[in-house]
């Protein structure tokens, strides 16, 4: 029986973007080496030695977050050079780190000053930094790719517009069902390292039907299993 004429512009194919800003895993990440550092010593060094122990922290910390977003920036100007991404993509993820820093390194200070002050502990004033770091880390990055999302569009927007115009004009070709159209964007959950090299394919229109057409196909016909 022949189906009704579908939308196939409702079904969206999505990646699974993983935000330089970080996931709640991210924030554990960044909390954990700090927070293991201190109840290390507490255990080993004693009590008597705690307090110099967190001001040689405090020290270190605005140079390590300083070299983070170095590696950050690195990572992305070598993306940049080999065209891996685009000028705009690299200044948003300049941006970024940028904000990671500032905001990192505030949420540190702030944290570890009000912990100190409100118990008078030199402990607790740097586990409420570290916490002060992870959120307002992550808050003013994940404010930023909001706001800056309204106005740009970066590399992996651009590369799902063309996915996205190529699955339709697939699923016309083969007469997918509303079904099989539906499993074929689940079971298409794009990844960052495929988009960025969708953005260096001399022909991104190619390259997203490549990608598509194989997938779309199985679904179809899936292999037969003896």
């Amino acid at each position: 029986m022949e189906n009704k004429r579908i939308d196939y512009k409702k079904y969206k194919l999505n990646v699974k973007k993983k935000s330089k800003v970080g996931s709640k895993e991210d924030l554990v990440k960044m909390a954990a080496p700090k927070a293991a550092q201190v109840l290390y010593n507490i255990v080993t060094i004693g009590p008597r030695l705690i307090l110099r122990s967190a001001f040689q922290l405090l020290r270190a910390n605005i140079i390590t977050r300083i070299l983070s977003a170095i590696v950050l920036v690195s990572i992305d100007t070598y993306l940049f050079v080999r065209k891996r991404i685009s000028l705009k993509q690299y200044l948003i993820n300049v941006a970024l780190a940028a904000l990671l820093l500032v905001g990192g390194t505030a949420g540190w200070y702030a944290g570890q000053n009000v912990g100190y002050i409100l118990f008078q502990n030199a402990v607790i004033g740097i586990i409420a930094g570290v916490i002060g770091a992870g959120v307002l880390g992550f808050g003013f990055g994940a404010v930023f790719e909001k706001i800056i999302g309204k106005f740009v569009k970066d590399d992996t927007a651009d590369m799902l517009e063309i996915c996205n115009g190529v699955f339709c004009n697939l699923a016309e070709k083969y007469d997918l069902t509303e079904e099989q159209a539906e499993k074929v964007v689940e079971a298409l959950q794009l990844d960052p390292p495929t988009i960025r090299k969708m953005y260096a394919s001399p022909d991104k229109t190619t390259f997203a039907c490549e990608l598509i057409e194989p997938c779309l196909k199985e679904i179809i016909s899936p292999p037969c299993h003896k």
